[in-house]
Protein backbone atom coordinates (compact mmCIF):
# COMPACT_ATOMS: atom_id res chain seq x y z
CA UNK A 1 0.00 0.00 0.00
CA UNK A 2 1.90 2.85 -1.68
CA UNK A 3 0.01 5.63 0.53
CA UNK A 4 0.65 3.78 4.45
CA UNK A 5 3.16 5.46 5.93
CA UNK A 6 5.38 3.40 8.50
CA UNK A 7 7.24 5.30 11.21
CA UNK A 8 5.42 8.10 9.92
CA UNK A 9 6.71 12.45 10.13
CA UNK A 10 4.74 14.88 8.59
CA UNK A 11 4.48 18.33 7.91
CA UNK A 12 1.68 20.67 8.72
CA UNK A 13 -0.14 21.11 4.94
CA UNK A 14 -1.40 24.97 4.82
CA UNK A 15 -5.06 24.24 4.75
CA UNK A 16 -8.12 25.02 6.92
CA UNK A 17 -8.04 22.07 8.57
CA UNK A 18 -4.46 20.45 8.23
CA UNK A 19 -3.70 16.70 7.58
CA UNK A 20 -5.93 14.00 7.77
CA UNK A 21 -4.30 10.67 8.85
CA UNK A 22 -5.36 7.78 10.08
CA UNK A 23 -3.50 5.55 12.60
CA UNK A 24 -3.64 1.92 12.84
CA UNK A 25 -1.37 0.55 14.73
CA UNK A 26 2.02 2.04 16.21
CA UNK A 27 4.48 3.11 13.37
CA UNK A 28 1.38 2.18 10.91
CA UNK A 29 -0.62 5.47 9.57
CA UNK A 30 -2.38 6.76 6.41
CA UNK A 31 -2.56 10.40 5.41
CA UNK A 32 -5.95 11.21 3.00
CA UNK A 33 -5.21 13.60 -0.01
CA UNK A 34 -7.68 15.74 0.01
CA UNK A 35 -7.77 16.21 -4.15
CA UNK A 36 -5.92 13.07 -4.51
CA UNK A 37 -6.96 9.59 -5.47
CA UNK A 38 -8.58 7.47 -2.94
CA UNK A 39 -6.49 5.43 -0.87
CA UNK A 40 -5.96 1.94 -0.92
CA UNK A 41 -8.45 -0.24 0.98
CA UNK A 42 -6.77 -2.13 4.16
CA UNK A 43 -7.48 -6.06 3.65
CA UNK A 44 -7.90 -6.32 7.15
CA UNK A 45 -11.72 -5.59 7.64
CA UNK A 46 -11.35 -4.45 11.00
CA UNK A 47 -9.11 -0.75 9.50
CA UNK A 48 -11.19 -1.19 6.33
CA UNK A 49 -14.55 -0.21 8.23
CA UNK A 50 -12.69 2.45 10.65
CA UNK A 51 -11.08 3.97 7.61
CA UNK A 52 -14.49 4.07 5.73
CA UNK A 53 -15.80 5.51 9.25
CA UNK A 54 -13.41 8.46 9.58
CA UNK A 55 -13.76 9.26 5.71
CA UNK A 56 -16.99 9.52 6.31
CA UNK A 57 -16.64 12.04 9.26
CA UNK A 58 -14.12 14.10 7.40
CA UNK A 59 -16.04 14.60 4.73
CA UNK A 60 -18.62 16.77 6.23
CA UNK A 61 -18.43 19.07 9.31
CA UNK A 62 -17.56 17.49 12.19
CA UNK A 63 -19.17 18.02 15.50
CA UNK A 64 -16.30 18.56 17.36
CA UNK A 65 -16.50 19.32 21.42
CA UNK A 66 -15.53 22.64 22.60
CA UNK A 67 -11.62 23.34 22.15
CA UNK A 68 -9.37 21.93 25.69
CA UNK A 69 -6.84 23.76 25.77
CA UNK A 70 -2.63 22.06 25.83
CA UNK A 71 -0.55 23.68 28.73
CA UNK A 72 3.02 23.67 29.57
CA UNK A 73 3.19 20.37 32.19
CA UNK A 74 4.01 20.46 35.85
CA UNK A 75 7.88 19.74 36.95
CA UNK A 76 8.03 16.31 35.11
CA UNK A 77 7.65 18.12 31.81
CA UNK A 78 9.91 20.90 30.21
CA UNK A 79 7.84 24.43 29.79
CA UNK A 80 8.56 25.95 25.86
CA UNK A 81 7.88 29.56 26.38
CA UNK A 82 5.28 30.65 23.64
CA UNK A 83 3.64 27.34 23.34
CA UNK A 84 0.50 26.27 22.96
CA UNK A 85 -2.44 24.20 21.37
CA UNK A 86 -5.60 23.01 21.28
CA UNK A 87 -7.28 19.15 21.08
CA UNK A 88 -10.77 18.77 20.10
CA UNK A 89 -12.40 15.51 20.47
CA UNK A 90 -15.56 13.15 19.53
CA UNK A 91 -16.23 11.63 22.80
CA UNK A 92 -17.25 8.48 21.23
CA UNK A 93 -16.61 7.19 17.97
CA UNK A 94 -17.28 4.07 16.22
CA UNK A 95 -13.85 2.04 16.20
CA UNK A 96 -11.46 4.32 17.84
CA UNK A 97 -10.98 7.75 18.59
CA UNK A 98 -11.25 11.12 16.58
CA UNK A 99 -9.22 14.10 17.62
CA UNK A 100 -8.43 17.75 15.79
CA UNK A 101 -5.00 18.77 17.12
CA UNK A 102 -3.49 22.55 16.85
CA UNK A 103 0.18 23.13 18.23
CA UNK A 104 1.88 26.49 18.07
CA UNK A 105 4.96 28.20 18.96
CA UNK A 106 7.04 25.06 19.11
CA UNK A 107 10.49 24.72 17.68
CA UNK A 108 10.73 25.34 13.46
CA UNK A 109 10.77 22.13 11.36
CA UNK A 110 11.15 19.80 14.68
CA UNK A 111 10.01 16.40 15.71
CA UNK A 112 7.40 15.66 18.23
CA UNK A 113 5.56 12.72 19.46
CA UNK A 114 1.47 12.68 19.58
CA UNK A 115 0.72 10.23 22.42
CA UNK A 116 -2.26 9.50 24.62
CA UNK A 117 -0.90 8.00 28.29
CA UNK A 118 -3.08 5.92 30.53
CA UNK A 119 -3.39 5.64 34.41
CA UNK A 120 -3.78 2.47 36.16
CA UNK A 121 -6.94 3.86 38.18
CA UNK A 122 -8.92 4.71 34.77
CA UNK A 123 -10.43 2.81 32.23
CA UNK A 124 -8.96 1.98 28.77
CA UNK A 125 -4.80 1.66 30.84
CA UNK A 126 -4.72 -1.57 29.97
CA UNK A 127 -5.94 -1.29 26.24
CA UNK A 128 -2.71 1.48 25.48
CA UNK A 129 0.18 -0.28 23.72
CA UNK A 130 3.03 0.13 25.64
CA UNK A 131 4.16 -0.02 29.74
CA UNK A 132 5.55 3.21 30.73
CA UNK A 133 9.70 2.55 31.53
CA UNK A 134 9.81 2.17 35.30
CA UNK A 135 5.92 2.15 35.80
CA UNK A 136 4.59 -1.33 33.98
CA UNK A 137 1.24 -0.61 35.24
CA UNK A 138 0.64 2.80 33.75
CA UNK A 139 0.83 2.41 29.39
CA UNK A 140 0.82 4.57 27.16
CA UNK A 141 0.39 4.73 23.04
CA UNK A 142 3.16 6.86 21.17
CA UNK A 143 0.44 7.48 18.12
CA UNK A 144 2.83 9.42 15.46
CA UNK A 145 5.70 11.20 15.36
CA UNK A 146 5.14 14.56 12.97
CA UNK A 147 6.98 17.34 12.17
CA UNK A 148 6.35 21.28 12.68
CA UNK A 149 6.31 23.86 9.89
CA UNK A 150 8.84 26.39 9.66
CA UNK A 151 6.50 28.62 12.13
CA UNK A 152 6.78 25.66 14.89
CA UNK A 153 2.99 24.65 14.35
CA UNK A 154 0.85 21.71 13.23
CA UNK A 155 -2.43 20.71 12.47
CA UNK A 156 -4.41 17.75 11.80
CA UNK A 157 -7.10 15.76 12.37
CA UNK A 158 -6.56 12.30 13.55
CA UNK A 159 -8.51 8.37 13.25
CA UNK A 160 -7.02 6.63 16.01
CA UNK A 161 -8.06 2.80 15.62
CA UNK A 162 -8.09 1.63 19.70
CA UNK A 163 -10.27 -1.38 21.48
CA UNK A 164 -13.60 -0.94 22.39
CA UNK A 165 -14.23 0.34 25.76
CA UNK A 166 -14.24 3.72 27.84
CA UNK A 167 -11.12 5.62 28.29
CA UNK A 168 -9.64 7.75 30.21
CA UNK A 169 -6.28 9.35 29.39
CA UNK A 170 -3.70 12.71 28.67
CA UNK A 171 -2.79 13.51 25.85
CA UNK A 172 0.73 14.90 25.62
CA UNK A 173 3.18 16.33 22.76
CA UNK A 174 7.00 14.97 23.38
CA UNK A 175 9.96 16.56 21.88
CA UNK A 176 12.09 13.77 20.23
CA UNK A 177 15.66 15.25 21.37
CA UNK A 178 15.05 14.50 25.03
CA UNK A 179 11.66 13.09 25.50
CA UNK A 180 10.37 15.41 27.66
CA UNK A 181 6.44 16.29 27.54
CA UNK A 182 6.11 20.28 26.31
CA UNK A 183 2.37 19.95 26.27
CA UNK A 184 -0.63 18.02 27.70
CA UNK A 185 -4.13 17.88 28.69
CA UNK A 186 -4.87 16.35 32.12
CA UNK A 187 -7.26 13.31 31.92
CA UNK A 188 -10.50 13.76 29.83
CA UNK A 189 -12.69 10.74 28.49
CA UNK A 190 -13.61 9.15 25.49
CA UNK A 191 -15.42 6.04 24.42
CA UNK A 192 -14.55 3.35 21.62
CA UNK A 193 -17.71 1.88 20.37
Amino acid sequence: MKTLLLAASLLFAAGLSGSQIVVFAKGEALTLEPNGPPPARPADPIKAAFLAGFEAEVARPAAFAAPDPLSAPPEWGRAVAGAGGTIQYHTDFAGGYVVRVALHGLAPSHQYILTLNGNPQLPGNDRLVDPVPGNPQERYFDFLTVTTDANGRYEATFGILLHPGPYGVRFYVKDTDDFKIVLYRDYFKFAVK
